[in-house]
């Protein structure tokens, strides 16, 4: 079964229209990885303490979405969406904002993301279980003051670290197999499935510490002391930033992106190249 939820994932990737920018033909998103968790996993309610304890757990989740119903046990379905090499290129240049292509990638490609989410809710149905996209259900909310600063009550970076897809980097954002310029989704179902090995017990295993994305901050965001999010988001969500995003043919915000791009963990796993020399 874990491997007809994998093909699954990769075919509607693959197929859907919604994956590639009707104007310019960016593909948004190549070839996905996918992981599992048990949603006993008991890292997820140790993210209760290194998060908050608003952050929820799968089960906690699922409960909320079917009226409390007890269940036995089952899986957070996760995926990695490796962001196209042309959209990578066209933020590869940039110093101070966004390229149009990653910008649009940015919006009309998390809008796909939904796509998939709904997709596999409705997919999971179908094989006679029940499941649940934390960010798209009634529960889901963010806060913009907790202890660790702006922060949601479901993580799809934490919960992909969770099901083994990787770690995390010191802006923040997760390294995986695929590298750092990536988005995330999940579900949640009562079907249970084999979990994934969690090779790194190390939560930031992935990050060589190599300070290639303090650099490409533009409003320096980022320091080996970690990453400011009331920084970082006061320049995402800038007055500029929406502008560009109107001027690209987005919504909302351009983004930046720029700590994804012009790294060595941009479309790899540098830890890969350090264990092979």
């Amino acid at each position: 079964m874990e491997i007809k939820i994998l093909k699954e994932i990769r075919r509607f990737v693959a197929t859907s229209l919604g994956n590639q920018h009707e104007e310019t033909g960016v593909i948004y998103f190549s070839e996905p990885l996918v992981g599992y968790a048990s949603w006993d996993d008991p890292l997820f309610q140790a993210y209760k303490n290194s998060i908050g304890e608003f952050h929820l757990t799968p089960r906690e989740i699922f409960a909320a979405a079917f009226d409390n119903q007890r269940v036995a046990g089952g899986t957070v379905i996760c995926w990695i969406l490796p962001i196209s090499e042309r959209a990578r290129q066209s933020n590869r240049l940039q110093e101070q904002w966004p390229g149009r292509e990653w910008a649009l990638t940015r919006y009309f490609g998390e809008e796909f993301n939904c796509e998939l989410r709904r997709h596999m809710v409705e997919y999971i149905t179908g094989l006679g279980h029940q499941a649940v996209a934390p960010t798209l259900s009634d529960i889901f909310q963010s806060f913009s003051e907790t202890p660790v600063g702006f922060a949601s009550n479901w993580s799809e970076r934490h919960a992909a670290y969770a099901a083994g897809l990787g770690t995390f980097s010191m802006n923040d954002a997760f390294i995986s197999e695929a590298g750092i310029a990536v988005r995330m989704g999940s579900v949640i179902t009562d079907l249970k499935l084999l979990p994934t090995l969690r090779k790194e017990q190390n939560y930031q295993a992935n990050c060589l510490n190599c300070n290639a994305c303090i650099s490409r901050c533009p409003v320096g965001a980022i320091t080996t002391n970690g990453h400011d999010k009331i920084k970082c988001r006061t320049y995402l969500f800038s007055e500029e930033s929406v502008q560009l995003a109107e001027k690209y043919g987005g919504q909302k915000t351009a983004g930046c992106g720029l700590c994804q791009t012009r790294v060595p963990c941009e479309f790899k796993n540098p830890r890969r190249k350090t264990e092979a020399s």
